[in-house]
C-alpha cells in the first residue's frame, strides 16, 4: 500500500494516480495544506506503507525531518546537479539561499538529479518503509515513476492477482465504508472523481480461486448495478463500447452541460461510429429552433424542468438515431428566481420512448457540470444494456 500525500491534486499527482491503478499497486490519497493533518498521516504511514509526497521537495523533506526527529543535511550532489542543468540548458544558477531550500535532505536520504527543472525528488527509508519526495512537476513525477518508484513497488506484485471495477454514484466516504465491510482476505484501493470510482483489488499470491470467488460475489451484491464495467474504462469508453457492440448509434442535446456529455464521447478512439450528433442548445430559442420545442412549453414550466428535458430528447428522436440523451439545469454560481443551483433533469431514450431523471448537486459551476455529465453518460449504460 502507498501513502501518497500533496497540497494539490495537480497533474503530477493525477499522473501518479493513474499509474498505480493501472500497475494494481494500492495507495490512499491525502490532499491537504495542513502541516499537522500531513504529519498525522505520515507518522501512521510508516507504520505499514511506503509513502509518496508530492510537492516542494524542501518542505516536505524539513516536515518528514521534522516530524520524525531527523537531521537535515546539504546535498552536494544535488547542488551538482541543478548547476550541470542550468549550464546544459543555459540558464542562471538558482541564487544560493534558493539551493539551501532544494538541497537540504533528510539524513540517509540521496537525491535524484533534475531532468527537467531545479527540484530534484528524493528517496530514503524510514522504519523499513520507502520514502519518495517528488516534484511538483509532471514530467519530472514521470522519470522518476519509471526508473525507480515502479522498479520497486512492481517487484512487490508478482503472484498477486488484481481485478478492477468502475462503480457510479458513490462519494468517497460510502466507497471507503461499502468496502470496510469486505473479509481482509484482500487489499481495497479507490479513487474517486465525481462519483465515478476505480476499485482496484488485490489478492495474496497462492489465494484460492474459491476465496477469489467468494470475495468478488459479495463486492458485486454490495455494489449492483453501480458497478458499469469489470476493467479500467472510463464512463465514455463503456458507453462507445456497448453502442458499437450491438451497432446503434447516439445523439446528445445539452444545455448545462455545453457539450460536454458529446466532447466525452468524441475523446474515445471509434465514437465516430456511434455518435450521430450532438447539439448545444444553451438558449430557450435554440431549443425551440433546433430541436422543435413549443415556446409555450418552456414559458409554461421553465428551461429547466423535467417537460423541457423530455422534449429536448424527443426532438433528437425524430433524425431516426437509436439513443438520445438531452440535459438541462442550473449551475449557478448565482441563484436565479425559483431555480436552485444545482438543480439538473436528465432525459434518457431509446425507441421505446425517453425517461426523466431528477439530480441535484452541490459544488461550483464546473463540478456541477462534471457530475451532472457523468450521470448522463452512466444512465445511457444503463439504458443501452
Amino acid at each position: 500500500m502507498i501513502k501518497l500525500l500533496t497540497k494539490h491534486h495537480s497533474q503530477a499527482v493525477q499522473f501518479l494516480c493513474d499509474k498505480l491503478c493501472l500497475d494494481g499497486i494500492l495507495f490512499d490519497l491525502l490532499v491537504t495544506q495542513s502541516d499537522k493533518s500531513a504529519r498525522s498521516y505520515i507518522s501512521s504511514a510508516v507504520q505499514s506503507d511506503d509513502i509518496v509526497m508530492v510537492g516542494n521537495v524542501g518542505d516536505y523533506s524539513a516536515l518528514f525531518a521534522d516530524t520524525f526527529g531527523l537531521t537535515m543535511f546539504y546535498d552536494n550532489y544535488a547542488e551538482k546537479a541543478i548547476a550541470d542543468y542550468c549550464n546544459f540548458v543555459n540558464i542562471p544558477i538558482p541564487a544560493q539561499h534558493v539551493l539551501d531550500k532544494i538541497c537540504t535532505i533528510p539524513e540517509t536520504f540521496i537525491h535524484y538529479g533534475p531532468v527537467f527543472g531545479y527540484q530534484c525528488g528524493c528517496h530514503g527509508e524510514y522504519n523499513k518503509k520507502h520514502v519518495y519526495i517528488l516534484p511538483d512537476d509532471k514530467r519530472e513525477c514521470q522519470v522518476i515513476y519509471a526508473e525507480y518508484i515502479a522498479k520497486m513497488l512492481l517487484r512487490d506484485q508478482v503472484g498477486k492477482t488484481k481485478y478492477v471495477f468502475k462503480v457510479f454514484g458513490f462519494s468517497e466516504e460510502s466507497i471507503a465504508k461499502t468496502l470496510s465491510s469486505l473479509p481482509k482476505t484482500a487489499q481495497y484501493s479507490a479513487i474517486t472523481d465525481n462519483l465515478d470510482s476505480r476499485i482496484t483489488l488485490l489478492f495474496p499470491a497462492k489465494t484460492s480461486q474459491k476465496v477469489i470467488k467468494d470475495v468478488l460475489d459479495q463486492f458485486t451484491r454490495l455494489f449492483g448495478d453501480s458497478i458499469y464495467a469489470n476493467a479500467d474504462k472510463s464512463l465514455a469508453e463503456t458507453v462507445v463500447e456497448l453502442l458499437s457492440q450491438v451497432n446503434i448509434t447516439i445523439s446528445t442535446a445539452e444545455s448545462i452541460t455545453g457539450g460536454m456529455i458529446a466532447s466525452s464521447i468524441v475523446d474515445v478512439p471509434g465514437s465516430s461510429a456511434v455518435l450521430y450528433e450532438g447539439a448545444v442548445t444553451y438558449s430557450s430559442v435554440a431549443k425551440s429552433k433546433r430541436l422543435g420545442i413549443s415556446p409555450h412549453v418552456i414559458d409554461e414550466y421553465g428551461a429547466v424542468s423535467p417537460q423541457v428535458a423530455k422534449a429536448m430528447a424527443e426532438g433528437l428522436k425524430a433524425n431516426g438515431t437509436d439513443i438520445v440523451v438531452a440535459t438541462t439545469g442550473f449551475a449557478g454560481p448565482d441563484p436565479t428566481g425559483k431555480t436552485p443551483v444545482g438543480l439538473a433533469y436528465i432525459a434518457v431514450g431509446n425507441r421505446l420512448g425517453v425517461k426523466v431523471h431528477k439530480t441535484m448537486y452541490a459544488g461550483d459551476r464546473n463540478t456541477i457540470r462534471a457530475l451532472v455529465t457523468n450521470t448522463a453518460l452512466y444512465l445511457v449504460i444503463k439504458t443501452i444494456k
